[in-house]
């Protein structure tokens, strides 16, 4: 048999490249174990009576589903289906990222969670008024809010959208799917079913991958064929060492996007800390942490073969200048590919869908927790604890206040499909301030002289600047080059698969930081002059350096600016990283006698700090 010729040579029907009632009744499944979840630990255990089971799963996780879950919540649809085009239309640049999200974790793994349970923190925006004062909690803990409630809307629409453009899978099906099942058992279940649906929708997102990759190489002969065919249509790449803003991809500005994105995310952000402050030390959620790694790593580089795998079998024939208009945005590739691959096997395809659905789901459940949580503790609790609110009282407004995130999420996403528009802001916004805050964060822990004046002008300012940036970038619509595309392969096969969304609402573009908007076709060959238009040279700057810049931005403007605004008041060095409190000359005085638990009282549960 010709593997390499099989996977063109018996085009399938319109009817065999839709989802069948196998695969209808696969996802069902998923969605209704994953519902199944929030109900078996709404009547164990605890049954989420308070604040501290609800929100923290009573701080007695144990660490593999921990592990499981930070790598699953870290992992949107987005990504899953990004990923892919961007193996498929740059080559493998992206895949060195790893080696900056593992440089990442482990520093956020010493420098940043012992502090948290040192403090005895429910919230990182805690540990911010402890540091600095009130005012610099509230405005990282609302621009945390902001953001992520608008980020909901891009995690439940944009693989909604993508699905359906390749599917009978309609958008509002999807969405409405996995919101309502998502707030279901993120209310009823509280943290520990979201994390142990976490588990098993990592599961699915890898199974659904594997599936793919597997069957794609099959097809086109084995791995050795998709390794040779991605390489002599140039996609095995690896980056120049060069400092150049402007290059979309150097191994500098991947190394440092990876490492402080990844910083970011276990150091400074509410998503993923909540996730480790579910054990009972620092020793166990360090121990979670490091855990995922490998987890992490296996998944993204799987995750980045589908995108070859998916190269090598449209070798000949790509799909989005073949001018057969079944799919026209990258981000629809590996949907398209699981049918076409996987559509004469019921149920595989099912299963395929159930791995980008259950990225959004993880990811979702995850933000609602972590919104819910900030809410109650960072400005309900605060407000009302001279009125003396029970904590039965604040677990039902917890309960209350997740299903008005579930709800205010397909709200949104109503509100995205009516103006798409709304939805690249939202993007650009969510990334934005990743930044900017981790350089407050790392001005706490890692300085003694910073104040809170300082922290909020360099958070301002950096905040400002990159939003800048970030809008200008958007605006110029810059074309990044892509790599050449072949059609001599195909065969006319007559398909027709456009959907009542067709090419103009898709928004690969403006969803993912993978893709941009310029039209992919093959290079052209001539050489005719194209007057090129004048570019701000800010706008040219690469999206990988976005947060780079906001991190610097914030911690040379925050230090200086707090020896130019107001006098340094002498912090508790027991808030400050462990490493700094070891090279810092001075000694303090209540720093030899701090208590190594946490200030809340352990009967609570809460966690001992361990070094």
């Amino acid at each position: 048999m010709n593997h390499s010729s099989i996977f063109h040579s018996e085009p399938l029907s319109r009817q065999e490249l839709m989802l069948s009632v196998m695969d209808y009744i696969v996802i069902g499944a998923m969605l209704l174990f994953s519902s199944g979840i929030g109900v078996y630990f709404r009547f164990s255990g605890g049954k989420q009576r308070t604040t501290h089971e609800f929100l923290l799963a009573g701080r007695n996780m144990s660490v593999l589903p921990v592990a499981f879950s930070v790598m699953a919540s870290g992992k949107s649809a987005i990504t899953y289906l990004g990923v892919p085009a961007d193996m498929y239309v740059y080559g493998t640049y992206f895949v060195f990222t790893n080696l900056g999200t593992t440089a990442g974790a482990l520093v956020a793994g010493f420098l940043f969670i012992p502090v948290y349970f040192r403090t005895g923190a429910s919230t990182t925006y805690e540990y911010l008024e402890k540091r600095f004062g009130r005012t610099l909690r509230i405005m990282c803990s609302l621009s945390f809010s902001i953001q992520s409630v608008l980020y909901l809307a891009v995690i439940l629409y944009a693989p909604a959208l993508a699905l359906s453009a390749v599917t009978n899978l309609s958008i509002w099906t999807s969405v409405i799917s996995v919101g309502v099942v998502c707030t279901f058992y993120c209310t009823l279940g509280g943290m520990k079913a979201v994390l142990w649906t976490d588990v098993l929708q990592a599961l699915l997102m890898y199974g659904g991958l594997i599936a793919m990759v597997a069957k794609g190489s099959y097809d086109v002969g084995g791995l050795e064929t998709v390794w040779n065919r991605s390489q002599e249509g140039g996609r095995l790449i690896i980056p120049e060492f060069k400092m150049d803003f402007t290059s979309r991809y150097t191994f500098i500005n991947i190394f440092l996007y990876g490492f402080f994105t990844t910083l970011s995310a276990y150091g400074a952000s509410q998503l993923q800390v909540q996730r480790l402050l579910t054990v009972s030390s620092a020793k166990k959620a360090r121990c979670a942490l490091f855990s995922s790694l490998p987890i992490t790593f296996v998944f993204f580089v799987v995750n980045c073969l589908a995108g070859l795998v998916v190269y090598a079998n449209f070798y000949n024939c790509d799909p989005l200048t073949s001018g057969e208009n079944i799919i026209t945005k990258p981000d629809q590739l590996l949907p398209y590919f699981s049918l076409t691959s996987l559509g004469r096997y019921p149920g595989l395809p099912g299963l395929c869908i159930c791995g980008m659905l259950s990225a959004a789901l993880s990811t979702m459940s995850s933000m609602v927790n972590s919104l819910t949580t900030v809410t109650v503790e960072d400005f309900i609790r605060p407000t009302c604890a001279s009125r003396g609110m029970t904590d039965k009282k604040a677990t039902l407004i917890a309960k209350v206040i997740t299903v008005l995130y579930g709800a205010i999420g397909l709200l949104l996403t109503y509100i995205v499909a009516k103006f798409g528009n709304v939805l690249q802001a939202s993007t650009i916004l969510y990334g934005l301030v990743a930044g900017p805050t981790l350089g407050v964060f790392l001005l706490g822990v890692l300085t003694s002289r910073t104040n809170e004046k300082g922290a909020i002008i360099g958070l301002l300012l950096s905040v400002s600047f990159t939003a800048w940036i970030s809008f200008g970038s958007a605006s110029t619509n810059t074309a990044h080059p892509r790599l050449p595309v072949s059609v001599s392969g195909c065969t006319a096969t007559g398909l027709n698969l456009t959907t009542p969304f067709g090419s103009s609402t898709t928004i690969s573009t403006i969803t993912s930081n993978f893709n941009d908007s310029s039209a992919w076709t093959t290079p052209p060959s001539g050489t005719e002059d194209i007057p090129e238009r004048y570019i701000f040279p800010l706008y040219k700057i690469s999206y990988m350096w976005f947060t780079s810049i906001g991190v610097v931005t914030t911690v040379v403007v925050g230090y200086l600016s707090s020896f130019l605004f107001g006098k340094s008041p002498q912090p508790d060095f027991s808030l400050l990283s462990p490493t700094m409190r070891k090279l810092n000359c001075r000694k303090p005085e209540k720093s030899s006698n701090v208590e190594l638990t946490s200030s809340k009282p352990l009967s609570k549960g809460n966690p001992t700090y361990e070094k």
